[in-house]
């Protein structure tokens, strides 16, 4: 059994460098990307999609549930840091690094916040995880779809 934690396609703000808003979709090489991953991961045993609830996460995960006809299941938790003002903005236009420590965007989530958010949902993955052996799934596969900085926060803190 494994936990794939996988980061959505590209966006076109990830293309031009630009903050983005929750509803952002994926651009057309995010679609192939995703459609790749679907065709990738058809073969696997993976029972269970949890995915972010911002358009480009669900628009990954979505191709995933087509190949292996898993339902997805949305959680907000997954959801990347808010950068609150500042989406909508091209980096190069801030005149500064918006993701050094310490930094509060305006109406957007500071970094402890942020990371609390990403234990939480942390948690109830290892949960969830650890109630799917008890329930006898330990040859299938938990597949979990999310972001850059939330997957950052695992990777150098928890993982």
């Amino acid at each position: 059994m494994a936990i794939l934690l996988i980061r959505h396609g590209e966006t076109p703000g990830n293309r031009d460098r630009i903050i983005q808003f929750p509803d952002t979709p994926l651009s057309d090489r995010g679609l192939e990307q995703a459609a790749r991953l679907g065709d990738r991961l058809a073969g696997e045993p993976i029972d269970e999609i949890w995915v972010s609830d911002h358009t480009r996460a669900q628009q990954t995960a979505a191709a995933v549930e087509r190949t292996t006809g898993v339902p997805l299941q949305v959680f907000a938790d997954l959801g990347e840091r808010s950068l609150g003002e500042l989406r909508g903005r091209p980096y190069s236009e801030l005149g500064f690094d918006p993701f050094v420590p310490g930094y509060q965007p305006p109406g957007g989530e500071n970094w402890e916040e942020f990371h609390a958010r990403v234990d939480r949902a942390w948690d109830q993955i290892q949960a969830r995880d650890l109630a799917r052996l008890d329930e006898g799934r330990a040859d299938s596969h938990f597949a979990v779809v999310t972001h850059g900085l939330v997957l950052r926060s695992l990777f150098e803190r928890l993982l």
